[in-house]
């Protein structure tokens, strides 16, 4: 059979499962053998085609990343367009014996797969006789909501819910689970050991998904009580110590494999002791003027609401700071760029925020939508009146365009930053969605570690580059920013 492959392929697809798995490649290779001479393919191996298992076929082939350009494609879609009837629609074999007519069923798959194509089944391409699919089919609709099988039969509606779902411009799988990016940070003995979003069914599959971004091994024990989480990198669970988690920063009392996530939950893992609280390090400004104060709150969440921590401690550099009863600590920082944190026993450390001391800088919007748009970036206007006795610089473009991309893609636009002042160091710093947090680059590195030095009046070429994951489930627009950051080099 070759049907059982195509629905198992959009099955797999619909519950998670990655395109490049060995499950869903084989299911693509069979499928690929076994398309008939004429371009269409039939429910089993050596059937005559038909349009209905051809339209199947071309969406869950399209799952596997097969191009809508590809050859075999190409030769489906000139399949289905020869079995068009004059009216517009579609029937199921137009050289079957048991009549040529066309259907609501027919126009359904049909619809579905064209709309998956990225195509108008509206359009001219798929017009006939003066009449398209979407035509005939809303022909067949009856007044109470039902769509008739064929024309001459009104006691056939079985169709009714295949036309629902093509009238909506949906095509299959309608819906996937795991759509959703999860916040996930994990804090080590020591140190964080990641931050990023994934995705998952549940927090423990968060993990699992994470490791990759965040290039961190972990092992999975079977117990008597599910799935346990015993070791990250090289941090074992061993006596009271081990992996726990939270979600939203509160522990769930079920095992992390039993937890399914939710929109908006956030999940937080750290090797400790049961019962230790999360830290929350927050400041009143990201972005401050050199001699200007810094004024950092350490808070905890004991359950319900967050709280002031005294005692935490925020190293900076090599110096440690400790915050008082408010759960505050004031800072004089010199110029630059800091990545704080906050600690203290029997705690959860807590997020890291970046700070940036004296400098100038430029703010770079960014939106992309994801296979349907752009990513687009602008900067501010260029620096009035620069001098060579201070920081002055300019970026060359308004607006970078990363051009339609999809999950697996990548695309790099180079810009030209002008230094019209003194030395300069340059960082990167980028808010807003994920995407862009976690996958922009500059000059092929992560931004958070981009730093590049230029002279006075020396013009630097900077690669900015934006990958789609390509396990990635979201559409539509995401915005976020790109700030250039520029502080005085000493050398």
């Amino acid at each position: 059979l070759l049907n059982d492959d195509i629905w198992g392929i959009l099955a797999l697809s619909a519950a998670g499962e990655k395109s490049d798995s060995i499950e869903i490649s084989s299911a693509k290779n069979f499928l690929l053998a076994n398309q008939n001479q004429d371009g269409g393919w039939g429910y089993g191996v050596g059937t005559l085609s038909d349009t209905n298992d051809t339209a199947a076929a071309i969406m869950a082939l399209l799952e596997t990343g097969l191009s809508s350009t590809s050859a075999e494609i190409i030769k489906a879609i000139a399949y289905l367009k020869s079995a068009q009837n004059d009216d517009g629609g579609f029937c199921y074999d137009p050289n079957s014996s048991w009549g040529k007519a066309s259907d609501s069923g027919s126009d359904a798959w049909i619809i579905s797969a064209i709309y998956k194509l990225g195509q108008d089944p509206t359009g001219v391409d798929w017009t006939k006789g003066g009449k398209n699919p979407v035509d005939h089919l809303k022909s067949l609709k009856e007044p109470n909501g039902a769509f008739r099988w064929v024309a001459s039969d009104p006691t056939n509606t079985a169709m009714t819910a295949y036309a629902a779902i093509a009238l909506a411009g949906k095509f299959y799988p309608v819906a996937k689970l795991n759509q959703g990016l999860f916040e996930l940070r994990i804090e080590g003995k020591n140190e964080t050991i990641c931050t990023t979003w994934a995705q998952g069914l549940t927090a423990l599959d968060v993990v699992k998904n994470a490791a990759t971004l965040c290039n961190y091994s972990y092992e999975i024990k079977e117990t008597s009580f599910g799935p346990y989480l015993s070791k990250i990198n090289n941090e074992e669970a061993a006596g009271m110590s081990g992996w726990l988690y939270l979600v939203n920063n509160i522990a769930p009392m079920v095992g992390a494999n039993d937890y399914y996530l939710k929109e908006g939950d956030g999940v937080l893992w750290y090797y400790g002791d049961w019962g230790w609280q999360p830290i929350k390090l927050s400041s009143n400004n990201q972005q401050i003027d050199s001699g200007e104060n810094l004024e950092l709150t350490t808070e905890y969440f004991d359950g319900t609401n967050w709280l002031p921590l005294a005692a935490a401690a925020i190293k900076v550099k090599e110096q440690l700071y400790s915050t008082a009863g408010n759960g505050q600590v004031t800072l004089l920082l010199t110029a630059g760029s800091y990545k704080l944190q906050a600690e203290k026993t029997n705690f959860i450390r807590s997020n890291q925020i970046q700070i940036l001391v004296g400098g100038k800088s430029k703010n770079i919007s960014l939106e992309v939508e994801v296979e349907q748009g752009q990513v687009l970036g602008e900067k501010t206007g260029p620096e009035q009146n620069p001098s060579q006795d201070s920081i002055a610089f300019e970026i060359d473009k308004s607006s970078l365009n990363f051009g339609k991309l999809k999950p697996g893609q990548e695309a790099t636009e180079l810009i030209k930053l002008l230094n019209q002042g003194i030395k300069i160091s340059v960082e990167g710093q980028v808010s807003g969605n994920e995407l862009f947090i976690h996958h922009l680059k500059l000059n092929n590195q992560n931004w958070s570690d981009f730093q590049e030095k230029i002279e006075s009046g020396q013009e630097k070429e900077i690669g900015v580059s934006l990958k789609i994951p390509t396990d990635y489930l979201g559409s539509g627009i995401k915005t976020g920013q790109l700030i250039f950051w520029a502080s005085p080099s000493e050398n």
